[in-house]
Order: C-alpha cells, then sequence, then structure tokens
C-alpha cells in the first residue's frame, strides 16, 4: 500500500528555492516520510503562474531532506511565459495541468524528514502556484 504526502505555495521570487510547506487549510503537514516507505514511486505536480510580469520561466522541483538518500533530487516539472498585452484586452490565461511523473525510483528513509520545494528559474513572469503530490512505497 502506498502513502503521499501533498504540499503546496507560492513561488514568488525567480531563482529562489521556495519551500511548499502548506496544505490547503492544513499549515503545517507531516513532512515525515510514512513508516516502512522505501522508495518515492510516482510524483504528481501542477504549477502556472499568475503571468503579471513579462518574462519566461522553468520550474523546478526539489526534493531532499535527510529523507531523501543519496541527495536532493531536481526535476523540471515546468515552463510559463508572458509577454505585455496590447491596452484594452485581457492577457491570456496560464493553466497548471496536472502533471504525472510516473516510474519513479528516489530512496527513502523512514520516519525522516523530506523537503519539498518549487523554483522559479529564468525570468520573472508573476507569482506562480506549485502544488505537488509525492507516493511512496
Amino acid at each position: 500500500m502506498s502513502k503521499t504526502i501533498t504540499v503546496e505555495g507560492d513561488i514568488t521570487t525567480v531563482d529562489t528555492r521556495t519551500l511548499l510547506s502548506t496544505q490547503g487549510s492544513v499549515t503545517a503537514p507531516s513532512l515525515v516520510v510514512p513508516s516502512g516507505m522505501t522508495k518515492i514511486t510516482k510524483i504528481l505536480v501542477a504549477v502556472a503562474s499568475d503571468g503579471l510580469a513579462v518574462g519566461s520561466a522553468t520550474y523546478l522541483l526539489r526534493l531532499g531532506g535527510s529523507g531523501v538518500l543519496k541527495g536532493e533530487q531536481v526535476l523540471t516539472v515546468g515552463s510559463s511565459g508572458t509577454v505585455a498585452v496590447q491596452a484594452g484586452s485581457d492577457a491570456a490565461p496560464q493553466i497548471g495541468r496536472l502533471y504525472e511523473i510516473s516510474d519513479v525510483d528516489i530512496d527513502v528513509s523512514a520516519s525522516d524528514t523530506i523537503s519539498i520545494a518549487g523554483e522559479m528559474a529564468g525570468s520573472d513572469n508573476g507569482t506562480a502556484r506549485m502544488v505537488v503530490t509525492v507516493l511512496f512505497a
């Protein structure tokens, strides 16, 4: 049986590692690798930007902490770009589609803490929102 951790948060500054540490109404969800789990086997992630600044960015997911064996793992999970809109028009919406990373094989240490962070790399295109679910087995 698998177990999960889900976290989310805003990424407001380019090239800055931002901990994803909330879960909706839960302000401090557990980030402890569940007992008996030895691997991360799948990751679900969605990210989108409000596009209020002109620029293009790539979004990185950083998995680390003492619960992730063999060091921090960094995955590319999306990108977005915006341009200045013509006066009087509406900017195109950005949609954060769910992205599934299957067949993940990251070793973890049960009962240790995992850190889950997002990062906007490149140029700032506004505030991004990222949500991540990590599945353990």
